[in-house]
């Protein structure tokens, strides 16, 4: 798998909302370690008149995977763990 294919804006067909407006680096270091198909995270806006460049308090997290066991054993791992308070 190429560096490109993964990481930051990618978003694939299962999403994880994360409930909070960032990604911590454990969630990371854990799909680095243990994804073999392609993941990645992305943000979206909270409110619509909130830009999520400027105003990163005002935007929600996911975590995106390919594969769906991966996504189901990323959120028993380390998701549930890491996941924010909003």
């Amino acid at each position: 798998m190429k560096k490109q294919d993964i990481g930051y804006q990618k978003r694939f067909k299962f999403d994880i909302d994360m409930n909070s407006n960032g990604i911590n680096g454990d969630c990371i270091a854990w799909c680095e370690d243990n994804c073999k198909h392609r993941w990645g995270w992305w943000f979206k806006p909270d409110k619509i008149d909130y830009q999520p460049t400027n105003h990163w308090e005002h935007q929600k997290a996911f975590m995106s995977f390919e594969n769906k066991k991966e996504a189901v054993k990323f959120w028993l791992a380390v998701g549930i763990k890491n996941m924010g308070e909003n």
